[in-house]
C-alpha cells in the first residue's frame, strides 16, 4: 500500500508540470519578438520552427552565410538583438531570449564568433563569390545561456506575463537589457554576468506588459506596451527608464490618447491585449541623436513621434502623430533612416486581422507636425524579388543605411545603399544592387531610395546616373520628371486641334435687304474704332463734308474772285459735278456732290454682298467679320437636332451615314520628352484574346516617338505596350481621316465628306504619365444639312 500511495502522488506531480509547459506555435516569424536583426557586419535571424540561427556576415553581397543549432533544442527563441555601433575591430555577437519550453523557465543569453571576418575572407579569396564560407566560427561552446528560474520558480503559474519578454542591446554592445512584467535584466556581456530586478518595484501601473524597447547612446531606454486590465482596457504606454548602478528608475510615463474621443480608436477596449496576439505588437526607435523616439501601435494604426529632454531625461508634453484609416497594421516596424527620415511598415489588415497589403513609407519629419511622403517601397522602381514576400512582418536598419526586410515566411531581403546618381534595384536575388536612375530622375545621397523625379523646369538632359538637375532652356516644354529640356513649348507636336464648333446664334434677320441696310445705314458710337471705320455711313458723310468744302470754294469763286483764271476753275468744277450729278440728272451741282456719297455708298453695299455671300457654308468660314461691326455674322440658318440610333436614316440620308462608316481612320501618337524608342512600342487588339498589329510607321527622336497605326474599324480597343521603365512627359493623340464627295444626280444632291482632324495633347506641368493610363475617345457623327 505504501508502494502505491508514492506512486499516485507522483503521477500528480508529472501531470501538474506538463500542464504549464510551454507549447508555441513555431511556424510564425513575428511571434513574441522581432526574430530578425542586423548591423554593419552580421545578419542573424532566429528560425524557431528548426530551432537553429541563421548568420550572415557582411559585406551582404556576398553570401557568407552559416547556421547554429540552438543551445537546447527545447529552447524557444523571442528575440535577438545585436549592436548599432560596431567595427571590424569589435566582437562579433549577437544576445537572444526566450524560454524553455519543457521547464517554462526564462533566460537570456549570447553568442560570440570567433572566425575570420567577412572582409578579411573576401579578401583572402580574391573577391570570388563560390568558394563556400567555413562557418566554423560559431561555435556551440561559445554559447552563454542565463537561466531566470530564481525569480519566476515562486510564480511559475503566473505564465502569461512572462510572455511578454523584450531584449535590446547598448548601441556599443556593452549591455543588454532584457524587461518582462515581473523581472528586469541587466547583461553585462563583457563579464557574462547578469542582474535582476522585480517589476513590481519598477512598473508605476503593475499591469504594464512590455512589448517593444529600444535604448539611446545615453543608457535611456524606452519601453513600449500596454496598462490596464481586461475587464476595462489595455492602453499603449511608454516608460522611459535611466540606469544607476544596475538598477531601473522610471522617469517618466507617456500614455497614447485617441485624437478625439469620438475616433475609432476611442472605441477600442484592446480587452485581450494580456494574452498574446501579433496584432497587438508594438515597436519603437530612438533616433541616433537620442532626443526623439519613434512609436508604432498597429493596433490603433498609428505612428507617434515625441521629444526627449536628455537632460532632464523626460519626455515632450506634445506629441505628433500619423493615422492610416481604421484598419490595423501601421506601424508594425518602425526605424530611422537618417536624422530626418523614418521608415514605417505599413500593413493593412481589416480589424478582424486579416491580411490585405503590405508596404514600407520613407516620411520627412524636417517640419512640426508634418508627415511628409519621400519614398513607398515597392515601387516602380523597386520591385520585390519573385522569392520574396508578399506579406511583410518586419525589418532592421543598420548605421549605414542597410536595410534587411523579414517576410511571413522567414525569408529576408537586403536592401543595400546605393551611390549617387543610382537606386536599390530589389527586383532579383536575395540582396539588392545598384541600378543607374533614368533619365529625368536622380539621387543626390547614398542610401536604399528610389530615385527622385527632376523637378518641373529641370532636367538630366537625356542622360542616366546623375546625382542632380539642371535647369531646361528657357520657353521649353519641362515637366516633371523630364528626361530632355530642349522641346520647343510652341512646338506643332504640342498643339490641339479640334474640329468641333459651336454654331452661332441664328441671326434675327433672315432678308438680306434687311441685312444690308442695318449694316449700310448704322453708325455705332457705343462701339470701339474699328466699327465706326467700318461704317459705309459715316464715310459716306465724310465725302458729303468733302463735297460741301468743295462747294464753299465754288461760291468764293463765284463771288470773290474776278480774276479770269478763277472764273474759268469755277466754270470747270460746275461742269463736272454737274456731269456727275445722279440726282438731278445733271442739271444740280449740289447733286453731283452728293453723287460721290451716293458711289461710296454703292461700292461698300456690293464689298458687303460678296463678302456676305462668302461666309456661305460656315464650314468655309475660318476667319472673323472683317467687313461690318459684328464679328460674328453669319450667312446662314441654323438648327440642331438628334437621331436616335435605332432609326435607320432614310434614303437621302443614307449616301452621307455611308461615307462616315466607310472613312478609313489612322491613329497617331506621340510620346512626348522621353527616351523610350519604336523598339520598345507593342500594339495589341484587345478582343477575346490580344491580337498583335503592325504600326504603319514609327519614328523617334532624341526626345519623342511618333507612331500611326490605321485602324481596322471604329469601333476597336486598342493596348500600347512600352516595355521598360522610362518617364513620359506629355501624351498626344490624333486621328485623321481623308475628305471624300458624292453626287447623286437623281435626287440632286451632293455629299461631302470632310477632312478629319482631331489631335489633343494631355500634360499638366507638375505631373508625368501615370503607369497605367487609360484614354476612351468616342466618335459622333455630325451631319450638315445645307440648302442653297
Amino acid at each position: 500500500m505504501l508502494f502505491s500511495h508514492q506512486w499516485y502522488i507522483w503521477y500528480l506531480l508529472v501531470i501538474a508540470s506538463n500542464v504549464y509547459c510551454f507549447t508555441p506555435d513555431t511556424s510564425p516569424f513575428d511571434a513574441y519578438g522581432l526574430k530578425l536583426a542586423a548591423n554593419d557586419l552580421l545578419l542573424v535571424e532566429s528560425i524557431s520552427s528548426v530551432s537553429l540561427f541563421l548568420l550572415r556576415l557582411a559585406p551582404f553581397n556576398y553570401s557568407l552565410t552559416c547556421t547554429i543549432p540552438y543551445n537546447d533544442s527545447n529552447q524557444y527563441v523571442y528575440a535577438v538583438t545585436l549592436q548599432s555601433y560596431i567595427t571590424f575591430n569589435d566582437t562579433i555577437r549577437f544576445v537572444f531570449i526566450g524560454v524553455n519550453k519543457m521547464t517554462d523557465v526564462p533566460f537570456i543569453g549570447s553568442l560570440t564568433y570567433t572566425g575570420i571576418t567577412g572582409a578579411a575572407y573576401i579578401a583572402t579569396i580574391n573577391s570570388t563569390r563560390k568558394v563556400k564560407f567555413p562557418c566554423t566560427g560559431w561555435q556551440s561552446g561559445n554559447y552563454h545561456i542565463h537561466y531566470i528560474d530564481q525569480i519566476t520558480s515562486s510564480n511559475l503559474q503566473d505564465t502569461d506575463a512572462e510572455r511578454f519578454f523584450v531584449v535590446t542591446i547598448t548601441p556599443t554592445g556593452e549591455y543588454a537589457y532584457a524587461f518582462t512584467n515581473t523581472f528586469l535584466i541587466i547583461y553585462d556581456l563583457n563579464r557574462d554576468m547578469i542582474a535582476t530586478q522585480l517589476g513590481n518595484d519598477t512598473w508605476p501601473d503593475t499591469s504594464f506588459l512590455p512589448r517593444a524597447v529600444d535604448v539611446n547612446q545615453d543608457s535611456l531606454i524606452v519601453v513600449f506596451g500596454y496598462v490596464g486590465d481586461s475587464d476595462s482596457k489595455y492602453m499603449p504606454c511608454a516608460y522611459l527608464l535611466n540606469i544607476t548602478n544596475t538598477f531601473f528608475t522610471v522617469m517618466d510615463t507617456w500614455l497614447y490618447t485617441p485624437p478625439t474621443s469620438s475616433s475609432w480608436q476611442a472605441s477600442l477596449t484592446n480587452w485581450d491585449a494580456d494574452i498574446y496576439a501579433s496584432k497587438y505588437d508594438l515597436s519603437v526607435s530612438i533616433n541616433d541623436a537620442g532626443d526623439k523616439v519613434l512609436f508604432g501601435i498597429q493596433i490603433m494604426n498609428t505612428i507617434a513621434l515625441l521629444n526627449i529632454d536628455r537632460m532632464h531625461q523626460n519626455f515632450s508634453t506634445s506629441s505628433q502623430s500619423l493615422s492610416n484609416g481604421k484598419a490595423i497594421g501601421m506601424g508594425k516596424t518602425v526605424a530611422w533612416l537618417d536624422t530626418d527620415l523614418i521608415i514605417i511598415l505599413v500593413n493593412t489588415y481589416s480589424l478582424n486581422y486579416i491580411w490585405s497589403s503590405s508596404q514600407i513609407f520613407v516620411y520627412n519629419v524636417s517640419i512640426d507636425n508634418s508627415f511628409i511622403v519621400t519614398a513607398i517601397f515597392p515601387n516602380i522602381q523597386q520591385t520585390l524579388s519573385p522569392t520574396f514576400g508578399p506579406i511583410l512582418i518586419s525589418f532592421d536598419v543598420t548605421l549605414n543605411g542597410t536595410v534587411v526586410l523579414l517576410d511571413s515566411q522567414g525569408n529576408y531581403y537586403l536592401l543595400l545603399p546605393s551611390p549617387t546618381g543610382s537606386f536599390s534595384d530589389s527586383s532579383s536575388r536575395t540582396s539588392s544592387s545598384s541600378s543607374l536612375c533614368i533619365p529625368g530622375t536622380f539621387t543626390s545621397k547614398t542610401n536604399i531610395l528610389p530615385c527622385s523625379l527632376c523637378a518641373p523646369n529641370s532636367t538630366t538632359n537625356g542622360l542616366e546616373g546623375q546625382s542632380s538637375c539642371v535647369p531646361c532652356t528657357n520657353n521649353s516644354f519641362c515637366s516633371l520628371g523630364a528626361a530632355f529640356g530642349n522641346i520647343d513649348i510652341l512646338s506643332s507636336i504640342l498643339k490641339n486641334v479640334n474640329q468641333a464648333r459651336a454654331y452661332p446664334v441664328s441671326p434675327q434677320s433672315i432678308r438680306f435687304d434687311n441685312i444690308l441696310i442695318e449694316n449700310m445705314f448704322v453708325i455705332n458710337y457705343s462701339s470701339t474704332s474699328r466699327c465706326l471705320v467700318r461704317s459705309p455711313l459715316f464715310w459716306a458723310l465724310i465725302v458729303i463734308l468733302v463735297g460741301l468744302f468743295v462747294w464753299i470754294i465754288m461760291f468764293i469763286f463765284k463771288r470773290h474772285v474776278q480774276h479770269p483764271l478763277g472764273k474759268k476753275t469755277h466754270q470747270q468744277m460746275e461742269r463736272f459735278l454737274k456731269k456727275t450729278d445722279l440726282i438731278g440728272e445733271g442739271e444740280m451741282v449740289i447733286g453731283g456732290l452728293f453723287s460721290f456719297a451716293i458711289l461710296v455708298l454703292v461700292i461698300f453695299a456690293y464689298a458687303f454682298s460678296n463678302s456676305y455671300f462668302q461666309r456661305y457654308p460656315i464650314e468655309n468660314v475660318y476667319e472673323d467679320v472683317y467687313f461690318a461691326c459684328d464679328e460674328s455674322m453669319t450667312n446662314a440658318q441654323f438648327s440642331s437636332g438628334l437621331m436616335p440610333i435605332g432609326i435607320p436614316p432614310d434614303d437621302l440620308e443614307e449616301p452621307m451615314f455611308t461615307l462616315l462608316d466607310t472613312q478609313p481612320l489612322t491613329l497617331y501618337m506621340d510620346f512626348i520628352n522621353t527616351v523610350f524608342n519604336c523598339t520598345d512600342i507593342s500594339v495589341s487588339q484587345i478582343k477575346d484574346i490580344s491580337l498583335q498589329m503592325t504600326l504603319s510607321s514609327c519614328n523617334d527622336s532624341a526626345s519623342t516617338i511618333s507612331l500611326s497605326l490605321l485602324l481596322p474599324s471604329n469601333d476597336i480597343n486598342l493596348q500600347i505596350a512600352l516595355a521598360g521603365s522610362h518617364t513620359i512627359g506629355a501624351f498626344r493623340l490624333s486621328f485623321q481621316g481623308p475628305a471624300t464627295e458624292l453626287v447623286n444626280t437623281k435626287e440632286a444632291a451632293s455629299y461631302t465628306l470632310q477632312n478629319l482632324m482631331f489631335a489633343q495633347t494631355l500634360s499638366l506641368e507638375s505631373r508625368l504619365l501615370t503607369q497605367q493610363a487609360s484614354c476612351s475617345l468616342q466618335l459622333t457623327k455630325i451631319i450638315n444639312r445645307t440648302y442653297p
